[in-house]
């Protein structure tokens, strides 16, 4: 498996890890504008012709907090399904069974 980030017009990708508890342990750090309303994350399995999507989740950085260090971080459960308005993701409906570790946080400066 492996997750797929997408903030704006960014897009971050980690390294495909096996088993059933997988653990990336990698970290992301974007620049981002002012404007943006969110961020997706993107859980996938990794197949042999095609990869199959395992679940999503949608973000909005209004709920993300500031902090000067790494946490302990938060589950956040996956869905099936993206909520659009027109090509722009308002959320993420429908939970599945999958469950992501994330430590998500605005640096602030030293």
């Amino acid at each position: 498996t492996y997750v797929v980030l997408k903030v704006q017009n960014l897009k971050s990708t980690t390294i495909d890890r096996r088993g059933t508890e997988p653990c990336w342990e990698q970290d992301f750090m974007f620049e981002i504008s002012a404007d943006g309303k969110g961020f997706i994350i993107e859980l996938w399995k990794k197949g042999l012709l095609w990869d199959s999507i395992i679940g999503v989740l949608w973000i909005p950085l209004a709920a993300v907090e500031h902090a000067t260090d790494e946490g302990p971080g938060s589950w956040w459960t996956l869905h099936s399904e993206v909520i659009k308005n027109g090509s722009e993701i308002q959320g993420t409906k429908t939970p599945t069974s999958h469950e992501i570790l994330l430590d998500v946080y605005f640096a602030l400066p030293f």
